[in-house]
């Protein structure tokens, strides 16, 4: 069972405040009332041993979407949410008995799945990323556009910019990381591996960032500590400037809300180191995450996309003359635009049916050969294995190639994302003939 949102917990606390706030006279009086808040002592969790792991049950389509759309909602400032047919413009996989569930989502025209893409990234700092931008105020869906940008900036004069007149925005500056989980619809574990992740880490970030700076009362210190929650008390000023009482509650409510996720948090095994480790990871790049890349045989429990495997359909290690056997599927081109893109300097991909971190190679072409940084590779998937460790009665995940510990496949996604642009003597044009074959060459010339 999933532990409540403290959303709950930051409304009550609300409501009493405003409470509290209808009875107030003076802004002495609220100040009066948040120092006392602050000098309470806090309620301690009771004395009890956590269990050792959460028990989750496998999301289907239906509550994967609704998930997405709550982590979406519930942390505007930190995720979006956006389907690779609207950001891509590219067809859905399916008829018109696939995923009816999609229907609750805004942009969902026409019979099939959507391939959904949850973003995280700090808005705040960095607000003019095209990224997490409005799907109303995005350009139009088309690839090209992002691949136009003249190193990652933009043009407005207006924005801030660097000391050579650039915008410094977020494309520039924020390394991206690629989340994968299912590209195999009936290897079950990734997706909702995904999403518990990606609510994790927002709600880390969310409350890590509570009290807001640019809400706090002048005349109000910053206070930012663990044990307040960054409350802060008054020096008075507020009452000789004559503060808003609205400002006022507003800044008590996020001193509530930072002191309620907190314990939240630390109850739930998340101390405040963590919680900053976690808030980092989600401040200092741009995490991509595409939770059901083969949506359509996800939401039907089938290992392929309409009868086509979409880990054999990338243009890696394809002999030439099965160039109409690569980018059939809309998961395949779903991966693709978001690789041309963006920069993916590391990611992950789920799978099922065994317990190993696998790396490059998994192409015949080098079977018995080592990737060109494999000592890097190793040491990275050494340190997710310790780290991950194994479950009761498992050992440790294994970690090795998916040559040694896998098998190999000409067309796999990991070897196209890791070598597709410097390896071209292993990289095909396709040329598939699905969805009216209306998928150019040039998108797969890196």
């Amino acid at each position: 069972p999933r532990t409540p949102s403290i959303l709950s917990s930051t409304i009550t606390s609300v409501a009493l405040l405003q409470q509290d706030m209808a009875s107030a006279r003076t802004a002495s009086t609220i100040h009066a009332d948040i120092h006392r808040l602050l000098q309470q002592p806090q309620p301690q969790a009771q004395a009890q041993t956590p269990p050792r792991e959460e028990l989750y049950q496998i999301l289907p389509s239906p509550e994967i979407l609704s998930r997405l759309q709550s982590l979406a909602s519930d942390y505007p400032d930190f995720a979006t949410l956006t389907t690779t047919q609207e950001w891509f413009g590219l067809p859905r996989a399916g008829s018109s008995r696939d995923c009816p569930h999609d229907a609750a989502y805004p942009s969902a025209n026409g019979d099939g799945c959507n391939n959904y893409v949850l973003i995280l990234q700090d808005k705040e700092a960095h607000p003019d990323d095209s990224d997490v931008q409005s799907p109303l105020l995005r350009p139009p869906a088309d690839g090209e556009y992002y691949l136009s940008l003249e190193g990652g900036w933009w043009k407005d004069e207006s924005k801030f910019d660097d000391l050579d007149g650039n915008e410094r925005s977020g494309w520039k500056y924020l390394p991206d990381v690629f989340l994968s989980g299912s590209v195999h619809g009936d290897e079950r574990v990734g997706p909702t591996s995904l999403v518990e992740m990606s609510e994790l880490l927002l709600e880390s970030a969310r409350c890590e960032s509570l009290p807001r700076r640019r809400f706090r009362p002048s005349g109000y210190y910053e206070g930012l500590d663990d044990r307040d929650g960054g409350g802060g008390g008054s020096d008075g000023g507020a009452d000789d400037r004559g503060e808003e009482k609205e400002d006022v509650l507003r800044w008590k409510n996020e001193v509530v809300a930072a002191q309620s996720c907190r314990r939240s948090l630390a109850d739930r095994g998340i101390p405040d180191p963590f919680r900053r480790w976690l808030a980092r990871l989600v401040s200092t790049r741009r995490t991509v995450v595409i939770p059901t890349a083969n949506a359509l045989g996800y939401a039907r429990n089938e290992r392929t996309e309409d009868g086509i495997d979409p880990n054999r359909d990338f243009p890696f290690d394809v002999l030439p003359k099965n160039r109409d056997e690569c980018m059939q599927t809309v998961a395949g081109r779903s991966i693709n635009e978001l690789f041309r893109s963006h920069l993916f300097p590391i990611g992950l991909t789920f799978h099922g049916g065994m317990e190993v971190v696998a790396y490059e190679w998994g192409a015949p072409t080098y079977l018995n050969f080592d990737a060109p940084d494999a000592l890097a590779q190793e040491t990275i998937a050494g340190a997710y294995s310790r780290y991950a460790n194994g479950f009761p009665g498992h050992q440790a995940y294994d970690y090795g190639t998916m040559n040694d510990k896998v098998y190999y496949v000409r067309g796999g996604m990991e070897d196209w994302a890791f070598a597709g642009s410097w390896d071209p003597d292993r990289v095909v044009e396709c040329a598939p003939t699905t969805f009216g074959g209306n998928y150019p060459p040039e998108k797969t010339r890196y």
